[in-house]
């Protein structure tokens, strides 16, 4: 038997919980902050809900289930009023069967842990469709990551906007040159471990599974990319760089628009690349088979 809430009663229902109930969520609601602590889990029903931000801020044992999930301001805002869902500071999190859309960065984690994303559709998202950072036991399975958000850098020089320069054109031209997105399906750094990322879909204008880290990261762990389908043309289909005992196995990667001219598999020598499926197209990361290194 589950609980009735709604907009309004969500979070005195979630702060009257114990542990182990099951909340039915419906209504279109504003930004929700769940910051609870729970022996078990308290599972969220959302199939009848749309919200517009959710922020697990240091809670434990949340699931959430289903319903649609945006930014608070859509798009293009900045900061956390661009993110569809941010997990900071959590553990035992888990997100699935959610529609997740009109977000900058649709699923952000910040020294989570325990972290479950599944069966979940991605869409309409501008930069990423899950950002990890810092995060130790994440899932990500069976998700589709489709309909991205294009932006195109943006030059301007002499009174005139020009978009799609380069930064070097631009400046040669005496030009302001800004950045535009550069989407990615799952963007991991700075020490996230313990991760498998399986069966998951990714087509479109996007990047697809890859490391990106910043100067004085620390380096991925134990990380497995396995039996997801990528089509996509972004330069980077599936990329690790410092990354400790992972492995790329039995995916299929192609370019959407056919071209054979990028590598659509990088990474580095000591990472396990094996039984992947890359037709006509290189890799810089062989194809190879052999046992991942161990830790270090």
């Amino acid at each position: 038997m589950s609980i009735a809430a709604t907009c309004a009663t969500i979070l005195g229902v979630l702060a009257a919980a114990t542990g182990g109930e099951s909340i039915e969520l419906k209504g279109d609601c504003s930004r929700i902050t769940i910051t609870q602590s729970y022996p078990r889990p308290v599972t969220i029903l959302a199939d009848g809900a749309r919200v517009r931000g959710l922020a697990i801020n240091g809670g434990q044992n949340i699931f959430w289930r289903g319903g649609t999930i945006s930014a608070p301001q859509g798009p293009h805002a900045a900061g956390p009023d661009g993110y569809g869902v941010l997990i900071r500071d959590a553990a035992k999190v888990s997100i699935t069967g959610a529609v997740i859309t009109n977000a900058k960065k649709s699923v952000v984690l910040d020294g989570a842990r325990e972290v479950t994303i599944n069966d979940n559709r991605f869409q309409h998202y501008g930069e990423d469709g899950v950002i990890a950072s810092n995060t130790k036991g994440l899932t990500i399975l069976r998700n589709t990551f489709t309909d991205q958000i294009g932006k195109p850098t943006e030059c301007t020089a002499a009174g005139k906007i020009t978009l799609g320069l380069k930064r070097r054109d631009c400046v040669a031209l005496g030009g302001a040159w800004v950045d535009g997105y550069h989407n990615d399906a799952v963007q991991m750094r700075n020490g996230v471990t313990d991760a498998l990322i399986a069966y998951n879909e990714v087509e479109g204008q996007t990047q697809g599974i890859t490391q990106m880290d910043k100067t004085g990261d620390a380096p991925l762990e134990n990380v497995r990319i396995e039996f997801n389908t990528i089509r996509t043309d972004g330069y980077h289909p599936i990329t690790l760089g410092a990354c400790v005992s992972c492995s790329i196995r039995q995916n299929e990667v192609r370019r959407a628009k056919g071209s054979t001219k990028k590598s659509v598999i990088r990474a580095h020598p000591d990472t396990m690349v094996c039984g992947n499926t890359v037709p006509d197209m290189p890799t810089s990361a062989g194809p190879r088979c052999r046992n991942a290194p161990a830790s270090r």
